[in-house]
């Protein structure tokens, strides 16, 4: 039985990620496909659109035999932690094969070659490398942007590839692959369609054209809606559409959080602030006196944000404060030799199997029952599960808000989707 993995977020699920699946399974001649899904939160920080369930359902209906739960704090971190505990989560699980989406140019039969050699450049970090990192920060510059401006500078592979998000993941997935000496096959995918931050619609729209989509429907009303939802059966499968029209009225933005928001930082100063997982001192610092006024997530975020913090390092940031995810947290997430756990959102009825054996050869221990399988755990193990419990219940008030009710996670049992012919 040879198995994929895919890392995904499905925010929401659309026709690109369907090819992709047919694609890469094609090419790997794989059995299984599993698809490790970051939860109700994703990589920017942000509140996923909708739940995860409705997002794992679809990818089951879509060519995905097991959908499991990517860790919040691997899922809610930046793009190199993030690749790092999905490439921890198929170790321990023992796949095959990966898959991701990369956005070059399929004609440049180079691309696959520049991103490894690209993860080669970003582990290895020579002494050049560091010392333009560190000139570009004392420049004001993010992170991020000093650490491209840098490869820019210095490797030969630049020209081949560009800083999409979906670039800069897929070297981080081949980077962690080398960190975490593991051999699996990598099989790169190129995106159809839609660029990642376009938000026209179309066949192949990108999620972030179909969360415009979402929002357009929030403010539209009569023929206006009826335009929405002719867009939004363009841009998915068709099995699929059915669940995203009877969810339009309940999809989630971080503006949804504001009160929670609210809450988490309300008497809480820099010193405080600056424990949390992602928040420098400096950041906490800004984050302390902006909330000081009235404010939503968005109108925050906007005013913390500068040329050192990105609007979505400050998301993260955000994010991990109201979900109480601090630096020591994520350390011992980090540090565990095997993921702490990994939970299963659904299955295939014919992948019981599957899931057998995954149950008997994974080094990770599998949440299936939940309330049973949490008793199964390690105290440091079950103590960092809180933070999922917290995440999913946030989620869950949400949607309660809205008139929207759903069964409480630990009394959840996992989603089994018939076969389709």
């Amino acid at each position: 039985m040879r198995l994929l993995g895919i890392t995904t977020e499905y925010n929401p699920f659309h026709n690109g990620h369907a090819y992709h699946i047919r694609e890469a399974k094609a090419r790997t001649g794989c059995d299984s496909v599993i698809a490790l899904m970051s939860g109700d939160f994703v990589q920017r920080g942000l509140p996923a659109s909708i739940s995860k369930y409705i997002r794992a359902r679809a990818a089951l209906l879509n060519g995905a035999d097991l959908v499991l739960e990517l860790p919040v704090y691997s899922a809610t971190a930046s793009a190199e932690r993030f690749a790092d505990g999905a490439v921890r989560a198929f170790r321990d699980l023992g796949v095959d094969a990966i898959s991701y989406g990369i956005e070059a140019d399929t004609s440049a039969s180079d691309a696959a070659q520049a991103i490894r050699n690209s993860a080669h450049f970003f582990l290895e970090e020579s002494d050049a490398y560091q010392a333009l990192l560190k000139e570009g920060l004392s420049k004001g510059q993010s992170y991020a942007a000093a650490r491209w401006n840098a490869f820019l500078t210095l490797s030969k592979d630049a020209e081949a590839i560009s800083s999409t998000p979906n670039n800069i993941l897929a070297i981080e997935y081949e980077k962690a692959m080398l960190r975490h000496s593991v051999r699996f096959e990598s099989v790169m995918v190129t995106r159809r369609g839609n660029a990642y931050h376009d938000s026209a619609a179309g066949i192949y729209a990108s999620a972030t054209g179909i969360r415009q989509v979402f929002a357009d429907y929030r403010g539209a009303k009569g023929e206006t809606s009826e335009a929405v939802l002719k867009s939004l059966s363009e841009s998915v499968p068709a099995n699929v559409l059915p669940l995203y029209e009877s969810l339009l009225p309940y999809t989630v933005t971080a503006d949804d959080l504001s009160t929670a928001l609210f809450q988490s930082l309300y008497g809480k100063n820099a010193d405080e602030l600056a424990g949390y997982f992602d928040v420098s001192r400096e950041l906490a610092a800004r984050i302390a006196s902006a909330a000081g006024a009235p404010y939503t997530w968005s109108t925050l975020a906007e005013q913390v944000k500068d040329r050192s913090h990105t609007r979505s390092h400050v998301d993260r940031a955000l994010c991990h404060i109201l979900l109480g995810i601090t630096e020591g947290d994520e350390a011992k997430y980090r540090s565990a030799p095997s993921l702490p756990y990994l939970r299963v959102l659904g299955m295939k009825r014919s992948a019981a199997p599957l899931l057998s054996v995954l149950c008997e050869r994974s080094t990770a221990p599998l949440l299936v029952r939940l309330a049973k399988d949490l008793s199964t755990l390690t105290p440091k193990s079950r103590a960092l599960y809180d933070a999922e419990l917290r995440a999913t219940a946030l989620y869950q008030s949400l949607l309660f808000s809205k008139g929207l009710t759903d069964t409480e996670e630990r009394r959840r049992h996992f989603m089994i989707v018939e076969d389709t012919p």
